[in-house]
C-alpha cells in the first residue's frame, strides 16, 4: 500500500494449506525434533499467521520476521508464514491445520481476538507452544504474548490531539477490525481521554470500519465530507486511515489546516508528517515486535522459558522529533535518502 512497502514477500507465502507448508523457509531436510530435545541442534517447525498482508503495518511485521529469522535462527528452526487475509474463519482454519501438521511454536496476530481464543487454546492443549502478538491475547493460561499497549498509544495521542486541537473543533473519529483488541483500546482511549477532556469539540462522526481497506476508509472520508463540511481533525487508529482521510481532501484548500492523528508509525506516515500532511503518530516497532516474538519462541522451545509476556515501548512522533526516526528508517532501508529529500 505505501511505497517501500508493497513488495511481494515471496518467501513469506507457501500455495496450498497449512499441511503443505513444511518446506516455506525450511531446510530440505527438515524433521520434527525429538521428544524433550532441547540443545541447539533439535530441529524445530514454526508459523508466524498474519491477520492480513493487505494491511501495510501487517505486512511490515511480516517481513521482519523473516529477516530476523533468516539472520539470527535459520539454523535453528523452520520458519513459515501464512495470510489470514483479514479473515478470522480462514485463521482459525490455519491455527487448526498447524496444530494438526505438527508446528512446534505457533505465532499469531489476531484478526479479531475473541474468535482467535479457542483455536490459541486448542494448541495449548495439544502442547504446542503458543504465542500472540499485535493484538496479544493476555489472559490464555499457558499461551505467551509479546505486544505493544494500545491502550497506552491511543492515550498519547489523545493527550496530544487535547493539546493542539482548535476550540470548537469540529472531529471526526475512524477505526477498524471490530473485536481487535488494538484497535478498540485505542477508540476507547480517544474517548475516556480526548472526548471528556474536550466538550468544546463537537464530534460529529465516529465509525468503526468492518471492511479494512483504503477504499473503505476514503468512502467514509468522503460521506463525512459531504455530510458536515470542513472537518478540523481527524483522529484515527492507524497510518493507514490517516492516509485515506488526507487523500480525500488534499486539494482542497477548505481542509489546508486539518489535523490527522494516527498509529503505527508506518515510514509514508513518516514522510507525510515531515511534510506537514499529517500531524503525529505512534511507534509501534517492527523489528522490536518480530525479534522478541522469535526469541521468545525458541526460549518457549528450549526450556528456557515456561511463558513470556512483554510489552514493547511507546512513542510518540511528531514534527518536532520526526527527522529522527526518518533517519534510522533510512539507516535500515526503508526509507530512501530521495524521499526524505523530497519532503524537507
Amino acid at each position: 500500500m505505501k511505497k517501500g512497502w508493497k513488495k511481494t514477500i515471496s518467501a513469506v507465502l507457501c500455495a496450498g494449506m497449512v499441511l503443505s507448508m513444511a518446506a516455506c523457509g525450511s531446510k530440505n531436510d527438515s524433521t520434527a525434533k525429538e521428544d524433550g530435545g532441547a540443545s541447539g541442534d533439535a530441529e524445530y517447525k514454526v508459523l508466524y499467521v498474519s491477520r492480513n498482508q493487505a494491511d501495510t503495518f501487517a505486512a511490515r511485521l511480516s517481513s521482519d520476521f523473516q529477516k530476523y529469522w533468516e539472520s539470527t535462527y535459520k539454523d535453528k528452526f523452520s520458519f513459515d508464514i501464512q495470510d489470514a487475509q483479514a479473515d478470522s474463519d480462514k485463521e482459525n482454519q490455519i491455527i487448526e491445520q498447524a496444530i494438526t501438521a505438527g508446528y512446534d511454536a505457533i505465532i499469531v496476530q489476531p484478526n479479531d481476538s475473541d474468535s482467535q481464543t479457542p483455536y490459541v487454546k486448542q494448541g495449548v492443549e495439544a502442547g504446542v507452544k503458543m504465542l500472540t502478538t499485535n493484538a496479544g491475547i493476555r489472559d490464555i493460561e499457558g499461551a505467551s504474548w509479546i505486544d505493544a499497549d494500545p491502550y497506552e498509544q491511543g492515550k498519547v495521542i489523545a493527550e496530544l490531539a487535547v493539546e493542539k486541537v482548535p476550540q470548537n473543533a469540529k472531529v471526526a473519529i475512524m477505526s477498524c477490525n471490530p473485536g481487535n483488541l488494538h484497535t478498540e483500546s485505542r477508540l476507547q482511549a480517544y474517548k475516556d481521554i480526548f472526548v471528556e477532556q474536550r466538550p468544546d469539540v463537537e464530534v460529529v462522526a465516529e465509525k468503526i470500519c468492518a471492511q479494512s481497506d483504503q477504499a473503505t476508509f476514503m468512502q467514509t472520508m468522503e460521506d463525512w465530507v459531504q455530510a458536515y463540511g470542513k472537518i478540523d481533525a481527524v483522529l484515527t487508529i492507524g497510518d493507514d486511515l490517516a492516509k485515506a482521510c488526507y487523500e480525500v481532501v488534499k486539494d482542497d484548500p477548505t481542509f489546508a489546516d486539518t489535523q490527522y492523528y494516527a498509529v503505527d508509525a508506518n515510514p509514508d506516515a513518516l514522510l507525510r508528517i515531515k511534510a506537514g500532511q499529517q500531524t503525529a503518530t505512534v511507534m509501534q516497532d517492527t523489528q522490536e515486535l518480530a525479534q522478541k516474538n522469535l526469541d521468545a519462541a525458541y526460549q518457549l522451545l528450549t526450556g528456557e522459558k515456561d511463558v513470556v509476556e512483554e510489552t514493547i515501548e511507546t512513542i510518540l512522533i511528531t514534527e518536532e522529533n520526526v527527522d529522527m526516526y526518518i533517519e534510522k528508517y533510512i539507516e535500515i532501508g526503508i526509507i530512501t535518502q530521495e524521499e526524505y529529500d523530497a519532503v524537507k
